[in-house]
């Protein structure tokens, strides 16, 4: 009897464990969804935000350009398109000769090339340039136009039809939001201030 009464108390012992057990059992709760969720979300943002700043040092970007572009716009303006002695003065017919895209005359300092790209030094694969002189040829006081060097004349006038050579080259620099980057140069061209612009992109 002793035995059976030790057996039931043993199993009623085990009923009222599992009936333990199984009244503090529970499943995940809505509470535990959302903390779960919220960790997961703020770590995989953290990574989306995190890597792009461990990447930026090793892709191109604008202040490259930047420098590039300056390089450019201080070499056309203090050696190449004239003498080194005399910076920011161009000379007429190495101006003349660079945006007609011919070889370089005796005394001028830029590259023999086809491509604007080549002339003023740069990889035409990998870069865009598009140098400009602009400046006021007409007697409007504020005018800011693309500048033409008139032969026949030997003089700066408005670029249009009928004139010379006109001074720009390259391609054409985007118009839309894409980046480019741009710099200026105010020099002297036959005795009149005009301003070089250079745009990369």
């Amino acid at each position: 009897m002793n035995r059976r009464r030790n057996e039931t108390q043993s199993t009623n012992r085990r009923a009222s464990q599992s009936l333990w057990i199984e009244e503090h059992r529970r499943g995940q709760t809505t509470l535990d969804f959302a903390i779960g969720m919220s960790l997961f979300l703020s770590v995989l943002i953290f990574i989306f935000l995190f890597i792009p700043g461990l990447l930026s040092p090793f892709s191109a970007g604008v202040q490259e350009e930047t420098v590039t572009t300056d390089r450019v716009a201080d070499g056309l303006t203090m050696g190449m398109l004239g003498s080194p002695q005399q910076p920011y003065v161009l000379e007429e017919h190495c101006t003349q000769e660079f945006f007609a895209g011919n070889a370089p005359p005796s005394g001028c300092g830029y590259n023999s090339g086809g491509s604007a790209e080549e002339r003023v030094g740069l990889n035409p694969a990998r870069e865009n340039v598009n140098v400009t002189i602009r400046g006021n040829a007409t007697a409007t006081a504020a005018a800011d136009e693309t500048l033409c060097w008139d032969g026949g004349s030997e003089e700066l006038v408005e670029a249009g039809t009928g004139c010379g050579t006109i001074l720009t080259t390259g391609g054409n620099p985007p118009t839309n939001n894409d980046a480019s980057v741009t710099a200026l140069r105010v020099v002297s061209l036959n005795g009149q201030d005009v301003t070089v612009r250079v745009v990369m992109w």
